[in-house]
């Protein structure tokens, strides 16, 4: 079993260093990327008819620690059986349609219940988990939705842009979310988009990427309101973002990066950051011996979803 995890573990962390070790690229070796992306589909089968009742929709965004590789069998050492078997039950009220890695791992156009099996591959867990957690608490009687499109090892800079302008995964992305806002608004449910969940940044922390994060976000982010504004919820579309960890894989530019988070989100009350690294989140317990310095440790993991929890319940509370 260690085998197996030591291999899926350095799949997941051969994303990530590609991303993160591009030898400080430089304008002029910095051509635009173009990726192939399936934006086939699948049409929703098992969702059933919403009543006309209002339904809150979070977007979940990002690259391999939104995704998703933190390890179930780590998280059940720590917490025990009786707890763990909660979040392997999953929450029923909180309902996730996901697309990883363009369509590596995916719920196949359902939207099915949040548990420790949405993750970039079998035996991962992403911080969907936590954000399920909270919402399931904060709202008990209510059905949230999660859309969760995430790539993991890549820019936002080449590959979610391409040099400030929409680039192959955005376009991907926003057909998904269109598809599947449509869905739930033909189900006869009153959805609209609260929040954006975003986390990414390690795949930009070459120096040359991580000086022309800032912009790139301005520029993300006015996208994401623009071609979102007609599903946002009161007419305001809110970007949480969390910063990135200080691992050796996002050397040397990790400061860089979340400079550029936190001062953008001091453009608007609607851009929400918050910090990893204060936040005691860790990366390097877990394999023991061996540890994936790319990724959070399963207690991280877990609070990483229960910190985006948190502001989404923020969101909510302020605008009721």
């Amino acid at each position: 079993m260690k085998k197996v995890i030591s291999l899926i573990t350095a799949l997941c962390l051969l994303f990530l260093f590609v991303g993160c070790f591009d030898g400080g690229t430089k304008p002029d070796d910095d051509p635009p990327v173009y990726l192939n992306m399936n934006t086939d589909y699948p049409d929703t089968e098992n969702l059933q008819d919403g009543g006309g009742k209002k339904a809150k929709v979070i977007l979940l965004l990002g690259q391999s620690n939104a995704s998703g590789c933190s390890i179930n069998s780590y998280l059940l050492k720590n917490i025990g059986a009786e707890k763990y078997s909660v979040y392997e039950n999953g929450f029923p009220s909180v309902l996730i349609n996901y697309c990883i890695d363009d369509h590596n791992s995916t719920s196949n156009g359902n939207f099915v219940k949040v548990d420790l099996t949405c993750g970039a591959t079998g035996g991962f867990f992403g911080p969907e988990v936590g954000i399920a957690e909270k919402l399931s608490t904060e709202f008990p009687d209510e059905t949230v939705f999660i859309l969760k499109y995430t790539m993991s090892g890549y820019s936002l800079h080449s590959h979610w842009l391409r040099h400030g302008e929409k680039g192959s995964i955005y376009d991907a992305f926003l057909i998904f979310v269109n598809k599947y806002m449509e869905t739930l608004i033909s189900k006869n449910y009153d959805a609209a988009i609260g929040a954006v969940c975003w986390m990414q940044g390690e795949s930009d922390t070459s120096e040359f990427k991580a000086s022309k994060y800032y912009d790139n976000q301005v520029a993300f982010v006015n996208y994401l309101r623009a071609d979102l504004a007609k599903y946002a919820d009161g007419g305001k579309l809110y970007f949480i973002d969390a910063g990135i960890s200080n691992s050796p894989y996002c050397e040397p530019a990790y400061p860089e990066i979340n400079d550029a988070k936190l001062r953008f989100s001091a453009l608007s009350p609607l851009n929400i950051y918050f910090p990893t690294i204060s936040e005691g989140l860790t990366v390097h317990l877990e394999p023991e011996g061996e540890p994936d310095w790319g990724h959070y440790d399963s207690l991280s993991g877990l609070k990483l979803g229960h910190l985006f929890g948190d502001r989404i319940i923020d969101i909510y509370k302020s605008t009721d």
